[in-house]
């Protein structure tokens, strides 16, 4: 929008480029984190903004600043489209049910505090919101939004392109409400994987990065006629306005990092991890790059999973032999998977928990950043 208005009374045409906006989003969203951040800690440490009973423990919640950061750049940097709109939307209904949900964790802390529930009371119910309610209302928002985008986005895509396999070769085209579903699930999933892998000083930053680096640059070779073209790319007119809001959000995280990175001074919460998964899920499907979400950002499907996993181990083994031997038995020590490696290496690296969790976290970003170069291998070098 501002974009826009300096176009209109300056007529120079770098406000019109998306190169340009892209960096001037990445930057504008860095700086505002940087500056902001050490303000918003203290903030959040007067009004004791934190989930669990460790003294001096970090506040949560920065993922909303991040949030806010992001949709104001990109109100700054964005034309405003069918594309856009339905991402943004996306990222802040997500993130609104997480700080909803952080707050009630908040809520259910104090009165522990307060002598009002039991310690045990409160770690049966940690959730905040529950899980039932919370995924009612994720399908419920990727549902209207996969259908908005029907009606605002002119000549909106089914296709899907399926990872290794040459388009020219065999592509994979879903019927309309079939398209719908698929848009609606990947959104929910991808927010969940998100939130479960929150759960380490810096794990959840950077698949997030890599992620929206990918999807960034498939939407603006996607947008771009010639581009799209020589690379075999179907050409999507409008998607890379995606790139600026893609932007902005690896600016913020980068930022994010600094304040993150072990030990952590503050951690993103369920409003930065809900509505960023959330964010990455409907931009992958919207570039037709939904299959390729698994690959890029296999961290994230790999806590999913193992959490799947751990549950329908335990209830099948309950249901069968009984609970007492299930819990005995699980699939895992514990899950999500990162918790199932703290437990594993505890006492490998020394008695340091930081430094085990610092080796887990780094290692795992690494297979981020081998999964975003594969994936960049297989949507443009196997078309």
């Amino acid at each position: 929008m501002l974009i826009q208005y300096l176009y209109s009374i300056t007529g120079a045409e770098i406000f019109e480029s998306r190169l340009f906006r892209a960096g001037l989003a990445a930057v504008l969203a860095g700086l505002m984190v940087f500056l902001t951040m050490p303000c918003y800690i203290a903030f959040l440490k007067k009004i004791k903004a934190t989930s669990d009973f460790k003294e001096n423990s970090p506040p949560i919640m920065g993922g909303l600043l991040l949030v806010a950061v992001v949709i104001t750049t990109s109100f700054c940097t964005v034309i405003f489209n069918g594309y856009s709109i339905a991402a943004l939307a996306i990222l802040f209904l997500y993130s609104t049910v997480g700080a909803i949900d952080d707050i009630a964790k908040m809520r259910k802390k104090r009165l522990v505090d307060a002598g009002k529930l039991s310690k045990k009371e409160y770690d049966e119910k940690a959730d905040g919101i529950s899980s039932t309610v919370r995924l009612f209302l994720y399908f419920l928002f990727s549902f209207a939004i996969a259908m908005l985008c029907y009606k605002f986005i002119p000549d909106l895509e089914r296709d899907l392109y399926v990872p290794f396999i040459k388009s020219t070769s065999w592509q994979l085209e879903l019927p309309k409400w079939t398209f719908i579903l698929f848009m609606t699930f990947v959104v929910a999933a991808s927010a969940n994987g998100t939130n479960f892998t929150d759960g380490i000083d810096s794990l959840a930053s950077v698949p997030i990065i890599t992620g929206m680096f990918f999807v960034g640059a498939v939407a603006y070779v996607s947008g771009n006629a010639i581009f799209s073209e020589y690379l075999h790319v179907p050409h999507l007119p409008g998607c890379d306005e995606l790139l600026p809001i893609a932007m902005a959000s690896i600016g913020a995280l980068l930022a994010y990092l600094w304040f993150n990175s072990p030990p952590a001074e503050i951690y993103m919460g369920d409003a930065g991890s809900i509505g960023f998964g959330a964010l990455i899920g409907i931009m992958f499907v919207l570039v037709q790059a939904g299959l390729f979400l698994p690959i890029v950002c296999i961290i994230i499907l790999v806590e999913a999973v193992s959490v799947a996993l751990q549950i329908g181990h335990f209830k099948l083994n309950k249901r069968l032999r009984g609970w007492e031997y299930a819990d005995k038995n699980r699939l895992f020590l514990r899950a999500p998977i990162h918790h199932h490696f703290q437990l594993k290496w505890k006492g490998r690296f020394g008695d340091s928990k930081p430094l085990v969790n610092a080796k887990i976290a780094w290692r795992m970003h690494l297979v981020s950043i081998f999964a975003l170069i594969l994936g960049f291998i297989a949507f443009f070098g196997l078309r």
